[in-house]
């Protein structure tokens, strides 16, 4: 796996997933079953915005997979920021669909905080197709990147992104975000 950077706090790894696991969680996303996918507006607090973003998502927690795959992101991540170290990848997936039309304006990520020490400062997106048109996941100001089958795109939160309007075909992406943990003194 080879990764590039495009600054330090947005990368992309390259063929993180094979095509053939990519193909196998699009198939059990599916059979899971997808629903419209509402708009982050307070802390714990969610709302349809079709204006904002109007593709559909699937939750689900598999620790599990979490394990698995940070294990496999390991070497390619940082370990620490602040007085927070790296732990592990959030339990809780988003499989996110995009059809014809589809996007997801600009927005920043927002932190999962799993308890008062332990938070995200990262987004891990997988794109787990690239057979469709449009699609990007462009950062205002920084980069336009293009999905490609297997590549994990990783980010800090607080940068703004969107994912472009698709011309043609589906895309899926599988979503998760790398946990820290406050060290104490």
């Amino acid at each position: 796996m080879e990764t590039t950077f495009y600054n330090p706090q947005i990368f992309v790894i390259k063929d993180f997933l094979t095509p053939a696991e990519c193909q196998s969680l699009i198939a059990t996303s599916e059979v899971i079953g997808y629903e419209e996918a509402k708009v982050q507006t307070g802390l714990h607090t969610q709302t349809m915005l079709k204006g904002v973003r109007n593709n559909d998502r699937i939750l689900f927690e598999n620790p599990t997979m979490a394990e698995e795959l940070y294990q496999r992101a390991l070497p390619h991540l940082t370990c620490k920021i602040g007085d927070y170290s790296m732990i592990g990848f959030n339990e809780m997936f988003r499989f996110y669909r995009y059809e014809v039309g589809q996007r997801f304006k600009m927005h920043r990520d927002g932190s999962y905080e799993r308890n008062e020490n332990e938070r995200s400062f990262f987004t891990f997106l997988i794109y787990l197709n690239d057979d469709f048109e449009g699609g990007a996941t462009e950062f205002e100001d920084i980069v336009t990147v293009q999905p490609k089958t297997g590549d994990a795109l990783v980010f800090y939160h607080p940068y703004r992104h969107e994912g472009k309007i698709l011309e043609s075909g589906k895309k899926y992406v599988l979503r998760t975000d790398i946990m820290f943990r406050k060290e104490l003194e």
